[in-house]
């Protein structure tokens, strides 16, 4: 797709790579998902890798993330 969405859900500091070069860094907790566009360039044909760290410093812990392509209305 030509623009690309990370959709995430995290508790708490979360940092997503794709494809071994990091696209977002989120310090802090969510409540919902949020939705941040990251650069369609991330993405190659074929397969492609995620990486999602989330660190805790305390409470429970989770996370949560996926990619959605963004569809013109």
């Amino acid at each position: 797709p030509s623009r690309v969405a990370l959709r995430i859900h995290h508790d708490e500091d979360a940092d997503v790579y794709v494809n071994g070069h990091r696209v977002l860094q989120r310090r802090g907790y969510t409540t919902d998902y949020e939705t941040e566009e990251i650069a369609a360039t991330a993405l190659r044909p074929g397969a492609n890798v995620i990486a999602v760290h989330c660190r805790q410093t305390g409470g429970g812990q989770y996370i949560d993330a996926g990619l959605d392509a963004i569809v013109p209305k």
